[in-house]
């Protein structure tokens, strides 16, 4: 019986020490892993990184400098910051949607943010290169909300969206490629646009 609970007590205190090391924490709200680099941690409808839903624009500049391509029309944007590999098909992009903050149209803020490097990732593990079934089975509303071709390729993505947690992602033949977060309770594609021109929208 002694052999019983000494058992129990070093288990124990195995999950115990085990918990502290890997500094993982459960809270009412969510799970907290400390472990997350906060400038790889992507938080659902809130941020990626340094970079959060409401920044205001001029501040990307002073983090990441002039972006290297920018589309812009009728105060809207997106801006994109190439990283690391810059051949044709390992870019590393972070992208920033933005638009005025209000009415007074006196500056712009960030309203989607979208990234494609497999460095940054959920508190939960999801990061690009997933498989698309990783996502479906952590958020009940991820659903298909558009499909682009690109016929020089002969590939597919396929964009889906949590409209309620803020977190859309780009697919390629079932593995996650890009990841954007937008404001929750808005569908990703009322602002998202396809970044490359050569991907074209099925209607």
């Amino acid at each position: 019986m002694k052999l019983k609970y000494l058992f129990i007590s070093c288990l124990a205190l195995f999950f115990s020490c085990n918990s502290d090391s890997n500094k993982i924490k459960l809270n009412a709200d969510s799970l907290k892993i400390e472990n997350v680099e906060a400038k790889f941690l992507i938080v659902p409808g809130k941020s990626i990184g340094k970079f959060h839903l409401g920044q205001n624009v001029v501040e990307l500049d002073s983090i990441l400098g002039k972006p290297d391509f920018s589309d812009a029309a009728m105060g809207k944007a997106w801006s994109i910051w190439y990283r690391g590999d810059t051949s044709k098909f390992r870019k590393q992009e972070i992208a920033v949607f933005s638009s005025y903050a209000d009415s007074t149209m006196k500056w712009k803020d960030v309203k989607q943010i979208r990234v494609n490097s497999n460095k940054v990732t959920t508190v939960t593990g999801l990061n690009n290169g997933n498989l698309l079934s990783s996502f479906t089975a952590k958020y009940s509303d991820f659903k298909k909300v558009a499909t682009f071709v690109n016929d020089n390729l002969g590939d597919t993505i396929l964009l889906y969206d949590s409209k309620s947690n803020g977190i859309a992602a780009e697919f390629i033949r079932d593995i996650s490629r890009a990841i954007i977060i937008h404001k929750k309770g808005e569908m990703v594609n009322e602002t998202y646009l396809t970044l490359h021109p050569e991907w074209k929208i099925l209607k």
